[in-house]
């Protein structure tokens, strides 16, 4: 969890990832902030968290605003602005308020994770990295960092010691959601090159890895009801599982490698995806990298995302996917499915 510590006023839990967990704080709703406000109970700190504990990020904005205008050197005002900005997706500014708090608490483990992760939203994995380690140094026991770590890791194609950061995660919190995504992502991404039939291990060592890449997607989606694009993870367990079936399984489903096929696949025409507002603004780029199945009834199923992107770009690139025109592949002259793989570029000029 991320936890502030501010002088006790506040002990609140930071939401992470593509999904950040509620602030633990006495519940109030709407009308009861608005009414402790007009009271004047309420500065414009106190209400802003509540307005952000309320989900209504665009008002706590508005709030925090006002409160850091009133103190300048409050870290707890400048800190949940950075918040109620990153829930906004304003990632300038919200870097801009967590570089402010830090200024008045450098010391702030959480403060330096949320800043972090900040920058691996905006594509910029050194800074990421940097105060991902300046939170591990001030906060071991803070799982935030090392999952922050092992987010950039895997986007450096190092699965092994993402892998290894997100055990570290889940060793100090095992309800931590995100680590769970890490963890299937990285092990999928290690194993990936075995569904071509690229691996040397045997195939139960294989299986046993997709078992494990499931077991840790399924906890993530249990873990997280409204995780965002749930879809495209569920249908990723269900693949995994595909995987993890014995050969003879995916024989009786008609689906093989390009080794085993007679004729291959013949692609007619291959959309290309679009960028979405999201990523042009946070200027995320790179490649993402999909296997797949190309079924002998000419739909394109089964996808598994190897290598992804945020912002929406992985989903782009599968809804590309699905509109793919091909002739199927054959085997002794009869149409079958077969294993393909898929890229798309993503580059802003």
């Amino acid at each position: 969890m991320l936890r502030i510590n501010s002088g006790n006023r506040y002990l609140p839990r930071f939401k992470r990832t593509l999904q950040w967990r509620a602030l633990v704080l006495g519940f109030l709703t709407f009308a009861q902030a608005n009414a402790l406000s007009q009271q004047g109970i309420n500065n414009d700190l106190e209400l802003g968290i509540q307005l952000y504990n309320q989900n209504s990020f665009a008002k706590a904005v508005e709030s925090l605003r006002k409160a850091v205008k009133v103190n300048k050197q409050d870290y707890d005002a400048w800190y949940y602005l950075g918040m109620a900005q990153f829930q906004t997706r304003d990632l300038k500014n919200a870097t801009k308020s967590f570089e402010t708090a830090l200024k008045l608490r450098p010391d702030s483990a959480a403060g330096h994770a949320s800043l972090a992760y900040t920058f691996l939203m905006r594509n910029k994995p050194s800074d990421a990295s940097r105060e991902a380690h300046e939170s591990i140094a001030l906060n071991a026991r803070m799982p935030d960092g090392h999952y922050i770590t092992g987010a950039i890791r895997l986007r450096a194609d190092q699965p092994t010691e993402a892998l290894a950061e997100a055990e570290t995660a889940l060793k100090l919190d095992s309800q931590f959601a995100p680590a769970y995504l890490l963890k299937s992502q990285a092990i999928v991404k290690s194993v990936a090159g075995a569904i071509l039939d690229n691996s040397d291990e045997s195939p139960e060592e294989r299986k046993q890895r997709y078992r494990d890449a499931a077991t840790a997607l399924e906890a993530y989606l249990r873990l997280s009801l409204s995780a965002p694009f749930k879809e495209t993870w569920a249908e990723q367990l269900e693949t995994l599982r595909l995987l993890a079936a014995d050969r003879l399984e995916n024989e009786r489903r008609g689906i093989f490698s390009a080794k085993e096929v007679t004729t291959r696949v013949r692609v007619l025409a291959k959309p290309e995806p679009t960028y979405t507002e999201q990523a042009r603004q946070n200027g995320t780029q790179g490649t993402v990298t999909l296997r797949c199945v190309f079924m002998a009834d000419g739909t394109v199923q089964h996808f598994f995302v190897v290598s992804g992107l945020p912002d929406g770009l992985t989903e782009q690139a599968i809804n590309s996917g699905r509109q793919i025109k091909f002739i199927p592949a054959t085997k002794d002259g009869k149409p079958v499915s077969m294993w393909m793989e898929l890229q798309y570029n993503f580059s802003l000029y």
